[in-house]
């Protein structure tokens, strides 16, 4: 049998923690031992004639090979790219291989393609029509003319009435970036790097090659466009020459918001100082450029005023921290405040004088830097701030919210009214808005549907039509054709990784990976089955993190299977409960439904028919299926009939995993006689940090703890919970009728082991490695998964699907980037064979934190 691998397509050439190993039995399955790892990935084992046959991933190409039944004398039957998904009748074997079927005789050592030919009308890959509303990923207002980008296809119209025009190529091409001039053309950047100008009739390239265009802002005169590149450069483009002019660069972030001053000669941006610092920059055409905030806050979202008195921005400036309920920490929730400078040196709008004073329109430099005034408004969380006509300041606002809710965060437009500073509500339930050219109109992306108003009225959201704003979105037609849309998205996933991928050096023959898998599209059917094609190609940079979120397989929507939180046996024509899960029954979906307060049952008790019907399908999951409440009758394992009423569990996964913690922990103070607390930490992203500390509060007091990281998915939060960690107990503070309190305050305990696995990866190598370099304590287990170069999730596919690319490699001083594609080893290896049912890991961590 084959433990501990994954089938890893989107990282060819993988030698980490999860690499995989053969264990064998020659005794019915009573007892296994290891006979075969290699570095590479082994799996699908195989036994026919006394041989183990297997697929093995030698440095990137996947083939079949076989050893003896003792792990010897390695043979590789195959000589293709890569092998996939083995599988035999005990004869023959037959694999996957670039879309076709292979078939290997071992007997004759003999390897043939199969020909086979399925006679179907492959629906997925014919033409058809999406939803607009749902593929909207830009929307861009002129002074008459609105231009949105769906499925990245480009489509303008007027915003009330009459039809709408696609604009661009039609099919296998994608926009993702708009502006809009002032005379109706757009102006789009697409996958193929390119920057258009789109009207009806037809496109105009520009002739300028600036890289991956990450965003861009037209001038109000039409005539300039500022861009950003994937290369953290700012370009100045004349539209009508083409010509392009370097403005600036930083060395640690896309410089992604920028607007112009109305006269379209000056312009401001928000320039990446730092890895988190961000400064306010003034910049004129001609390329002169005046730092008007300083580097060290973080300050962002510039707009001018439309009549070129002030310029707006946010900013993390003002600091007043806040008690964190649950552990002993302050934190910054609402630190971001709007601010406004007066171009000239004249009174700001809070600050007016008596007599009524002429307004200066020109920019005056000198003393700039200090004309930077706060709004008298309260610290929230704006995420950005537009200057519009009749003295209006629209503010983009998200409330404070938990990050483990699945629901969609929706913020509030707020305007302030600069003649009787005032903030008041505008809009709710907000996912993005944007001004016209001449910022005299305002448009909305509610979580229905698109609205339009003249910022000097107030929306009236009954209203349909003109009067309510209302953008009729059914005028644009979206058409999707597979085919090419396919081709183009294998392309650019492709291209992004050779835009983005961290070191170019090492991105070795990458142009000629787009030529192997190109041709290939022609032969998928489905959206699955690109989905694979991505990862084999991705695979091909040979490294971590090369990940798709694919948004949707356009599949039906499948049957929900709930649950009771117990598992059941079928015996005698009834299901028994063998065992009924325990969480924490005070958390929601953490206590089975079987316990819930009237219902009660017991392991040992019998159900007997399900919502009426006699139990005679031995899977409990067909009378469950599609189902949030259902009646059971029982018969008690006393004898007693009883008939209960079950609301069931839509998802057992947090309930069996709260099981699992709890009776770890309970094993722990048991052989501890409670000395040693006991946490578990399932990734480090926000459910990670949740868990630390839920169990960090009640255990940090004891003598020593385990720090449990096995199938640990990563994140980015390690260097948190190791600051934790290395606050280490100095003390105690002694009260008159209380127990000692660790001094400082929430310090972790004296002794730490760490429990690790092949499963714990990305952050979870980099939390391990640390966890070993501040010699916080042994670490006990398996070699992680070691994958550790970072990813950004900024870039989306044509359908909305997100592919990361491997952007970020993490280094340390000491080894470099070793943890890539090979793991942290533990400083004591335990292993789990199969069939063991103890936790051999966790009672090493005991042992060892016990001191024995």
């Amino acid at each position: 049998m084959a433990r501990g691998y994954q089938d890893l397509p989107f990282w060819k050439g993988y030698k980490g923690g999860t690499k995989g190993e053969f264990w064998i039995s020659f005794d019915n399955s009573k007892t296994f031992k290891k006979f075969l790892s290699l570095n590479g990935i082994i799996s699908w084992p195989i036994i026919i004639n006394n041989r183990v046959y297997f697929l093995y991933d030698n440095d990137g190409k996947s083939n079949l090979y076989s050893v003896n039944l003792d792990g010897s004398e390695l043979r590789q039957h195959t000589f293709l790219e890569y092998c996939r998904n083995a599988s035999s009748d005990g004869k023959l074997i037959v694999f996957q291989h670039k879309g076709d079927l292979y078939l290997f005789n071992p007997q004759k050592d003999e390897l043939r393609k199969l020909d086979i030919s399925i006679f179907t009308d492959r629906k997925k890959r014919k033409p058809h029509f999406v939803s607009t509303f749902d593929y909207i990923t830009d929307g861009k207002i002129g002074n008459e003319y609105l231009a949105i980008v769906s499925r990245g296809k480009v489509f303008i119209m007027k915003p009330f009435e009459g039809p709408a025009y696609q604009l661009g190529e039609k099919q296998g091409v994608k926009y993702y970036s708009i502006q809009v001039t002032p005379d109706g053309k757009v102006i789009a950047t697409n996958d193929k790097r390119e920057l258009l100008i789109l009207s009806l009739d037809g496109e105009k390239k520009i002739n300028v090659n600036l890289g991956r265009i990450e965003s861009m802002k037209i001038s109000p005169d039409g005539k300039k466009l500022l861009v950003s590149n994937n290369k953290l450069e700012l370009w100045l483009v004349e539209l009508d020459s083409g010509n392009a002019k370097l403005i600036d660069k930083s060395e640690y972030g896309i410089i992604t918001e920028m607007d112009w001053h109305p006269n379209s000669e000056w312009f401001a941006y928000s320039f990446p100082e730092g890895p988190y610092t961000r400064s306010i920059k003034l910049g004129n055409v001609s390329g002169k450029i005046i730092r008007i905030t300083s580097p060290y806050g973080d300050d962002f979202s510039p707009s001018f005023d439309p009549d070129g008195r002030y310029l707006y921005f946010l900013s993390v400036r003002h600091l007043d921290p806040t008690a964190d309920k649950v552990i002993f920490n302050m934190s910054f929730q609402k630190a971001i405040k709007p601010y406004l400078v007066t171009l000239a040196n004249v009174y700001s709008p809070f600050n007016q004088p008596l007599e009524e004073i002429k307004d200066k329109k020109e920019i005056e430099i000198e003393g700039i830097q200090d004309r930077v005034i706060p709004f008298p408004v309260d610290e929230d969380v704006y995420v950005k701030i537009e200057g519009a006509k009749g003295n209006k300041v629209f503010l983009l606002t998200f409330p404070v919210k938990g990050n483990l809710s699945q629901d969609e965060t929706l913020g509030k437009l707020l305007v302030y009214d600069l003649d009787n500073e005032s903030l008041d509500t505008y809009l709710e339930n907000v996912r993005f808005f944007s001004l016209s050219l001449d910022k005299s109109k305002i448009l909305v992306q509610l979580k229905d549907g698109v609205r339009l108003f003249d910022v000097s009225t107030k929306p009236d959201l009954n209203a349909q039509g003109k009067k309510g704003g209302v953008v009729d979105l059914s005028r644009v037609k979206v058409l999707v054709d597979p085919e090419k849309e396919w081709k183009q998205m294998l392309s650019e996933a492709w291209e992004l990784i050779k835009e983005n991928y961290w070191n170019e050096k090492r991105l070795n023959n990458w142009d000629e990976v787009i030529n192997k898998y190109l041709p290939l599209v022609d032969r998928i059917s489905t959206r699955f089955e690109l989905a694979d094609l991505i990862n084999e190609m991705q695979g091909e940079a040979k490294t971590s993190h090369s990940y798709q979120y694919v948004y949707s397989y356009e599949t039906d929507d499948p049957l929900f299977t709930y649950g009771l939180g117990a598992e059941v046996k079928f015996e005698n024509g009834c299901f028994k409960i063998t065992r009924i899960y325990k969480g924490d029954p005070t958390n929601e979906n953490e206590r089975s439904p079987l316990r819930d307060p009237g219902v009660q049952l017991e392991e040992g008790d019998c159900i007997v028919s399900i919502d009426g019907e006699s139990i005679t399908y031995r899977q409990i999951e067909y009378y469950l299926m599609n189902k949030e409440n259902v009646t059971l009758d029982v018969i008690t394992k006393d004898g007693k009939k009883r008939r209960v009423y079950v609301r069931l569990l839509k998802n057992e996964k947090y309930l069996l995993y709260r099981d699992w913690v709890e009776r770890n922990r309970e094993y722990v103070h048991e052989k501890t006689n409670n000395k040693v607390g006991y946490i578990h930490i399932p990734d480090m992203m926000f459910q990670g940090f949740a868990e630390f500390y839920r169990l960090f509060v009640s255990e940090f007091d004891k003598e020593g703890l385990i720090v449990d990281a096995r199938f640990n998915r990563g994140g980015f939060i390690s260097g948190l919970i190791l600051s934790r960690l290395l606050l280490k107990r100095q003390g105690e503070v002694v009260s008159r009728n209380r127990k000692p309190i660790p001094e400082p305050y929430m310090s972790s305990p004296p002794k730490l082991v760490e429990v690790v696995n092949e499963y714990a990866g990305s952050d979870g190598d980099i939390f391990t490695y640390l966890f070993k370099k501040y010699k916080l304590g042994v670490v006990i287990g398996k070699r992680t998964w070691g994958g550790v170069i970072g990813i950004s999730l900024r870039h989306t596919l044509a359908d909305r699907t997100v592919v990361t690319q491997p952007e970020h490699a993490v280094h340390f001083y000491e080894i470099g980037l070793q943890i890539e594609n090979q793991g942290v080893e533990p400083d004591i290896e335990v292993d789990i064979p199969p069939g063991e049912k103890r936790d051999l890991q966790l009672d090493k961590a005991i042992e060892m934190i016990s001191g024995k």
